[in-house]
């Protein structure tokens, strides 16, 4: 789904869309929202997801936040095993350094404002593409005079701004990394941790 909606898009342009652009703009909103997912690693919304990961002397740190619920910790022969959730996004006291799978739950019904703004802002920058760019046309001459579009406007694409890649790249920190085989069978991709959520007190919970 959408990381933002239409209102969003017609609050920051100033106007209604019309019925053709409303139609554009719901497509061009999915198309961002996923580009804004896979550069910040953050899915967002609520959802549920299991992982294997490798434990880092001892712990390992759950890539999408804000967790909700962490499920089941289970090693590779399907069997739980013990450890203690730190209320935010590590599992540690695991007691082995063989890879885990856990289940947990993730997300938010309230997605953050400044992530609404950018995947609304590309939509509001797509919209705003004059036709002829968004026709292919990069450049044009009518006597002396010459003009000519920005390859990112030629054809109308939805593309992420070297600073809304700042913004997603905020939802990602390479200080901690566990290995997680989220969208890929095999061992070895390494996603960092996620710290930009607010956190508030850690209330370790236990599960012996």
């Amino acid at each position: 789904m959408a990381l933002a909606t239409i209102a969003d898009v017609q609050a920051r342009l100033g106007r209604d869309l019309t019925p053709a652009e409303t139609s554009k703009a719901t497509a061009w909103l999915t198309d961002a929202s996923a580009m804004f997912v896979q550069r910040s690693i953050q899915k967002f919304e609520v959802d549920e997801s299991t992982v294997r990961l490798f434990p880092n002397s001892g712990v390992v740190r759950l890539v999408q936040r804000p967790v909700i619920e962490v499920v089941t910790v289970k090693d590779l022969d399907g069997v739980e095993i013990d450890y203690t959730f730190d209320g935010r996004q590590s599992l540690y006291e695991l007691g082995t350094f063989s890879p885990v799978v856990v289940n947990y739950e993730h997300g938010s019904a309230d997605i953050p404002d400044d992530v609404v703004a950018v995947v609304a802002g590309m939509v509001v920058r797509t919209l705003q593409i004059p036709a002829d760019a968004a026709a292919g046309i990069q450049q044009q001459s009518v006597g002396p005079f010459s003009q000519s579009y920005a390859n990112w406007a030629v054809g109308a694409q939805v593309l992420l701004s070297p600073s809304d890649t700042q913004v997603a790249n905020s939802y990602r920190d390479r200080s901690f990394r566990s290995a997680s085989t989220i969208g890929n069978p095999n061992y070895g991709g390494y996603y960092p941790s996620q710290t930009r959520f607010g956190g508030g007190d850690i209330i370790p919970q236990h599960n012996f």
